[in-house]
């Protein structure tokens, strides 16, 4: 049988176990089970690997992560600084539905896992007048979480890309940088399509530079994993650990009651969640089956290689590094035909980013739609016309360069 088919098969029965009310974790480690048999490996390298990858150290680290993501979420709305967070953006930025994507945006610049479970409770609050649904509020806070991946140097795409292909990261972003200005504008057309028109922000008894002030000191912890994440190369679970840390202390409450915070945070559907799509992940990579994908599309026409190598490793992925890493080496001859082709290089990018975006294995859309109980179809008929901006985009690139 071959990897495309394969490949079809596993997701048709991921989204079906999914209509069916199965836990998404258990569908995913399901489907990834399934993928293993029909790509014929052992039924005891199956499972073996299964385990492995639920017990692996990385596993167990992004478990903690998101774990302390979601504490940290509970503790800004116990400390009452989700509602000033918000009340002091208003005063700074007078437009509702930008202060309300403001914080995605802004936690977007963090290149951590899970990174969209930070700003969710922000953008729940900050669009609380704005009485949109649930499915909606999952699209901005996922969109606007991924708006600067084509420009921002410490994402992993464009990292491996630049290791790739030879080339400094300044030139792979100027040419991708209208992708970011296209996602920001179809964010808001999209996000905010059919929603009233949001009034300014009433005159709040906050001076601008009072509301700069309360900003900063009530996403202190935003600007300290800026300074000793990317600045200071600190690993992310201690600096996170250690934020957690002080905002229990912060908060001044007895030891049962912060006991209480930590049972609550703590989800049993997230961490299935997790364990599934590491599970799905590592047989997916053990299988060969990316590898064969790729090499069954040889021989198709050059543009269609472009978009569908990283964007078919993309969907089923959910990982831009992997579109990159295991898609590129192939495209390499056609980015680089013999000097650097922009345009090829951007369609290339864009098709897989607009894959991992799409994808329903993607770890930051499985978390914001398990934060705030969203449905799949309402999540899609806004994300679907977005993506589709993105991929026009990225052909007018294509064409001018």
């Amino acid at each position: 049988m071959s990897a495309t088919i394969t490949i079809l098969i596993a997701t048709v029965i991921f989204v079906v176990a999914v209509r069916l009310k199965v836990q998404i974790g258990i569908a995913l480690a399901m489907s990834g089970i399934i993928l293993g048999f029909l790509a014929r490996m052992p039924a005891s390298a199956i499972f073996v690997t299964a385990f492995r990858w639920l017990i692996a150290e990385e596993t167990i680290e992004l478990m903690l992560i998101i774990y302390l993501l979601s504490l940290m979420g509970l503790l800004l709305g116990e400390l009452g600084w989700l509602s000033r967070t918000v009340r002091a953006l208003q005063r700074l930025i007078s437009n509702k539905k930008v202060s309300a994507v403001i914080p995605s945006g802004i936690i977007g610049l963090l290149p951590m896992p899970g990174g969209a479970m930070l700003s969710a409770p922000l953008v729940e609050e900050g669009a609380r007048s704005l009485e949109i649904s649930r499915e909606r509020l999952t699209f901005l806070n996922y969109w606007f979480r991924h708006i600067w991946e084509y420009t921002w140097p410490l994402y992993p795409g464009i990292v491996l890309s630049t290791a790739l292909l030879g080339l400094p990261p300044a030139r792979l972003i100027s040419a991708m940088w209208p992708l970011t200005l296209v996602s920001i504008a179809a964010g808001f057309l999209i996000g905010f399509r059919k929603v009233p028109r949001a009034e300014k922000n009433h005159k709040l008894d906050l001076t601008f530079g009072k509301a700069l002030k309360e900003f900063a000191i009530t996403t202190w912890f935003v600007w300290a994993v800026v300074i000793f994440v990317l600045l200071l190369h600190f690993e992310i679970l201690p600096v996170i650990s250690i934020a957690v840390l002080i905002n229990l202390l912060i908060l001044r409450q007895n030891d049962r009651t912060r006991l209480s915070h930590l049972k609550k945070a703590f989800s049993l559907n997230v961490i299935g969640l997790i364990g599934g799509v590491m599970i799905f992940k590592g047989i997916l990579e053990s299988s060969g089956l990316m590898e064969s994908l790729t090499a069954e599309l040889t021989g198709v026409p050059e543009i269609l290689i472009l978009f569908l190598v990283p964007f078919s490793i993309g969907l089923v992925t959910g990982v831009n590094s992997a579109f990159v890493g295991l898609g590129f080496p192939v495209l390499v001859p056609l980015i680089m035909n013999p000097g650097f082709d922009a345009g090829n290089f951007v369609f290339a990018y864009a098709s897989g980013f607009v894959g991992v975006l799409a994808s329903p294995v993607h770890l930051c859309l499985l978390l914001t739609k398990q934060y705030y109980k969203a449905q799949w179809g309402g999540i899609y008929r806004l994300l679907a016309p977005a993506l589709l901006f993105i991929f026009v985009a990225s052909i007018v690139l294509l064409l001018i360069h």
